[in-house]
């Protein structure tokens, strides 16, 4: 072969693909050659990183008043393996009778598609309005609320309102709110299309397309908002 062919040929070797050679024959071929313990201890470390699978997936959506947009929010789920890692922030600035800047983080783990942590931070004109914190203890889980006293619930939550935003919920009956620690009643009220009764009696509503939410109306504690995905 000549030595502008073995150029040529050597491009179809990616980085990847000789890691993950490097990984399969390190034990017996790479490692000999290693005297430098230190050396060694670092390339088993990096090596062992490639046998990890990672998803990461971001949506944005617009949230929309009497035709105004005054605020996004910003929901993302990261796939580690079997740990799902949710997050969820808005942000919204709307004058009524008085100027109200809202702020809602939330933040959830799921291993094994079970709830096994969730968060809730929620601040009112930059002072703290509600937070609450729920916690998996091997057989129950341990909710603690602001202003609320700690209580536990046994059941094992399978779905919680931060899913509503990747996974259409096609047989879903109930969703835990991480918000209240209570249950919400799903019904469908059309293709693609559901309403959610929540613990006091308001309603949201949730549109997808391919799987994937759209639209929703949200009936906020304070006004009543649209969320719209971005392109």
């Amino acid at each position: 072969m000549t030595k502008s062919a073995c150029r040529n040929a050597s491009t179809f070797f990616k980085v990847r693909d000789i890691l993950f050679l490097l990984k399969i024959y390190y034990n017996k071929v790479v490692m000999r050659f290693i005297k430098n313990k230190t050396l060694k201890f670092i390339i088993c470390v990096f090596l062992m990183g490639f046998s990890y699978t990672s998803h990461a997936q971001t949506n944005i959506y617009d949230i929309v008043f009497k035709k105004d947009t005054i605020g996004i929010l910003k929901v993302s789920k990261n796939i580690k393996d079997d740990v799902i890692l949710y997050s969820y922030y808005l942000d919204v600035q709307v004058k009524l009778l008085v100027s109200i800047h809202l702020k809602y983080n939330l933040k959830a783990t799921y291993t094994a598609e079970q709830l096994i942590h969730a968060s809730v931070d929620n601040t009112v004109n930059n002072k703290e309005h509600h937070s609450s914190d729920i916690q998996w203890k091997d057989s129950y889980y341990l909710i603690n609320s602001k202003n609320k006293k700690n209580h536990k619930l046994e059941n094992k939550i399978t779905y919680s309102g931060v899913k509503l935003f990747f996974e259409e919920p096609n047989t879903i009956k109930k969703i835990f709110s991480e918000h209240s620690a209570q249950y919400g009643i799903l019904s469908r009220i059309g293709e693609n299309y559901y309403e959610l009764t929540l613990h006091n009696g308001k309603k949201n509503q949730y549109l997808y397309k391919k799987g994937v939410l759209v639209k929703a109306s949200i009936n906020n504690s304070f006004i009543q908002f649209q969320l719209l995905l971005r392109d």
